[in-house]
This record gives C-alpha cells, sequence and structure tokens, in this order.
C-alpha cells in the first residue's frame, strides 16, 4: 500500500475549516512547542499528547507537525500525520496542507495530489499553500509543463490568488529549464496582480532577463 493510500484510509472525524487561532490553549501550547531543539524533543511530545485524554486539539498537532516540518524531517512529519489520522485527530486544511508539502520535498508529489483529492471530497477548499507545495514538488521532479499547466489552471477557474512564493516557485522552474520568455512574461503577470517581486524573484529571474535582453 502506498504512502497516500495508507494516510486516506485512515481519515477519521470531520475536517474543520475554522481558523487555528480560534482555538483553546493555543498560547500554552505554542511556548511547550516554542522549546522544542530537535526531532527526539518533538517525537517524546507527540507521544504524550497521543496519550492524553481527551486529546489535544489538531491545532496543538499542528504547530508540532509544523515544527518537525520546519527542521527538514520530512518523513517524520510524515508519520506523525499519519499517526494523529489513526488517533481520530480531525484533520484540517492546516495540517494536510503540511502533509501535501512533505510529500512534495520527498518527490512523491504524486502523494500530495491524492491527499488534494481528499480535500476536493471533503469539500475543504484547498488553500495557496497547498497548490504552491504541489507547484513545487512538480519543479522538483523536472515536470514543468504539468506546473506551468497547473498554474494556468489557479487562475483561470479561481482556484486560489497566487502568492509570491507561488509566482516564486514557478518562475524558479521556468528558468531552470530555460523558459525565459515566458519566466519574464510571468513576472509581468505578477506586476499586473500587484503581487509584489521579492528578492527571491530577482535572484531567479536576473538571468532570463539578460538573456531576453539579448533576444531582443
Amino acid at each position: 500500500m502506498n504512502l497516500a493510500n495508507s494516510l486516506l484510509i485512515k481519515f477519521r472525524g470531520n475536517f474543520i475549516t475554522k481558523s487555528f487561532l480560534l482555538h483553546s490553549n493555543f498560547s500554552t501550547n505554542r511556548s511547550m512547542v516554542d522549546k522544542i531543539t530537535n526531532l527526539n524533543d518533538a517525537l517524546n511530545l507527540f507521544d504524550e499528547m497521543s496519550h492524553t485524554r481527551p486529546l489535544p486539539s489538531i491545532v496543538q498537532f499542528t504547530q508540532l507537525l509544523h515544527l518537525v516540518t520546519k527542521m527538514k524531517h520530512f518523513s517524520s512529519s510524515l508519520h506523525l500525520f499519519n499517526q494523529m489520522c489513526s488517533l481520530g485527530v480531525p484533520v484540517d486544511k492546516y495540517s494536510i496542507s503540511i502533509a501535501i508539502k512533505c510529500c512534495c520535498q520527498l518527490y512523491r508529489t504524486k502523494d500530495g495530489f491524492a491527499l488534494l483529492g481528499c480535500c476536493f471530497r471533503r469539500a475543504i477548499p484547498p488553500n495557496v499553500y497547498i497548490f504552491s507545495a504541489l507547484l513545487d514538488g512538480l519543479v522538483l521532479e523536472d515536470r514543468i509543463l504539468e506546473a506551468e499547466i497547473l498554474f494556468k489552471k489557479l487562475i483561470k477557474q479561481n482556484l486560489c490568488e497566487p502568492s509570491v512564493v507561488t509566482y516564486n516557485t514557478m518562475i524558479k522552474g521556468l528558468c531552470k529549464f530555460g523558459y525565459n520568455v515566458t519566466a519574464v512574461a510571468l513576472l509581468r503577470l505578477m506586476e499586473q496582480k500587484n503581487c509584489q517581486p521579492s528578492i527571491v524573484t530577482a535572484l531567479h529571474i536576473a538571468p532570463s532577463l539578460i538573456v531576453f535582453a539579448r533576444i531582443k
């Protein structure tokens, strides 16, 4: 059984759509998570949380999941997400966006799309973080044409408003494969949409601008 099926089978309860800022004990748990400096501490805290009754909120689990992912322990983060599902924790769009990012960073973008499908089936609108993660996964796997198709679909179907991270991901991918004209066109679209380019944008687009200037 592949990773996506394993995760999807273990979904229990209902998805949550309210902002995690509305959950109780947010400040208390945040201070606990902030004290964690390594993976072992994170795993130990998760073990304690999983044996607490009643179970901590999805917010508290998601904070821990975010921290492990920030440490770039993507496999461990997915394992914890799997365990959350097994415990019956009602997974929300924030936690699933982290799981999708981990799949994509592990070159398992196919599993990421499987989790995206779960969002749609549960009538949970995916956010820009999910789509940015999927685009990044496609770029990492050298599937730039598929990334371009997905990006165009986001705009045409109003699935989400691309963020600077979304644009940067696409520009990075286009420049990587030498699609300089398209990359420059995307930069102009970014400016038309009042999305302010960042330093990261400049670093990615600079070589393409030089090539584009020579072509003209």
